[in-house]
């Protein structure tokens, strides 16, 4: 367990990457700690095998954790700790050995509680304790491969890559300190990012600017698909140029949400530029999108 940076992580006027994405790749940072902890586990333990996890093994850690004594599940489904909330990263380490163990932490501290509920956007949880990953704007902006259903974009907002919501009104998260980890800070580019710059990222320029960076995990196109869903809810009609561009010149997912934002933009400009990309897109997807935001512009 590492704790990650405090929720007062900068936010643009525009847009909302996760916290957690800020600085390099937790899988790396987190195993680098584990394999520390392991070479001192063999100087204490007879011959062992081991296998070091990070959110990439199919384990159930959040359980796991809560079974160790560290915390309790919260009604947003993430694990929470009484001294540093939920704002950190879990890492295992399996071994072949029985050792002593701490008590089943036993409490739910949540109570009558139901920020994380009541706040969230798209309604993902669907009850305490329950999930519909399928809503999460996290799943939605990291791990969805192709489109985001139609009527989830409006309700993702500003949010790029992931999501920090329901985290961000837990009562416990409230007055929790920031990670003394230098990997987790913020990057220097990436001080103030702007969306427009990413739709005209190849992929070579993708793995560049994000080297070590979490947001590898949405892939270029996902990203680039998020960009588009974000300038769309944000309307802002200098996005046009290059959201046509966009719609002209990029892959069939990128360009379906890219006439979907042009379309929550509106205006006559908005139009043309539909109009224009109808008479030479050939995908069907795409050519539905932009026949759907035309009709809701008209509407």
């Amino acid at each position: 367990m590492y704790h990650s940076n405090s929720p007062d992580w900068y936010v643009g006027k525009e847009f909302k990457f996760s916290n957690y994405a800020w600085g390099d790749d937790y899988h790396l940072i987190i195993k680098k700690y584990l394999f520390e902890i392991v070479a001192f586990m063999e100087t204490i333990l007879d011959d062992f095998n081991y296998r070091v996890c990070v959110d990439t093994s199919p384990i159930m850690e959040k359980a796991w954790a809560q079974r160790a004594g560290i915390g309790w599940i919260g009604k947003h489904t993430n694990l929470i700790t009484k001294d540093i909330g939920s704002w950190f990263f879990i890492g295992s380490i399996i071994i072949n050995k029985k050792l002593d163990y701490d008590n089943f932490f036993t409490e739910d501290l949540c109570g009558s509680c139901t920020a994380c509920i009541d706040d969230c956007p798209t309604g993902a949880i669907v009850a305490p304790y329950v999930i519909d990953n399928r809503r999460c704007i996290s799943f939605l902006t990291i791990e969805l491969r192709g489109s985001i259903p139609r009527e989830l974009r409006p309700l993702i907002g500003d949010w790029v890559f992931g999501c920090d919501i329901c985290q961000e009104v837990c009562p416990v998260n409230r007055k929790i300190s920031s990670s003394k980890e230098p990997l987790f800070e913020q990057k220097h580019d990436f001080e103030a990012p702007s969306l427009l710059p990413l739709l005209a990222l190849d992929d070579i320029s993708f793995q560049k600017r994000f080297h070590n960076s979490p947001i590898k995990r949405t892939k270029r196109v996902g990203l680039q698909r998020n960009v588009c869903v974000a300038l769309g809810n944000i309307g802002d009609k200098m996005a046009l140029p290059a959201l046509e561009k966009t719609l002209l010149s990029s892959d069939k997912v990128v360009r379906e949400h890219a006439a979907w934002a042009i379309g929550k933009i509106g205006g006559p400009k908005s139009i043309s530029i539909l109009n224009n990309a109808l008479k030479i897109e050939h995908e069907p997807q795409v050519t539905k999108e932009i026949l759907l935001s035309l009709t809701d512009i008209r509407s």
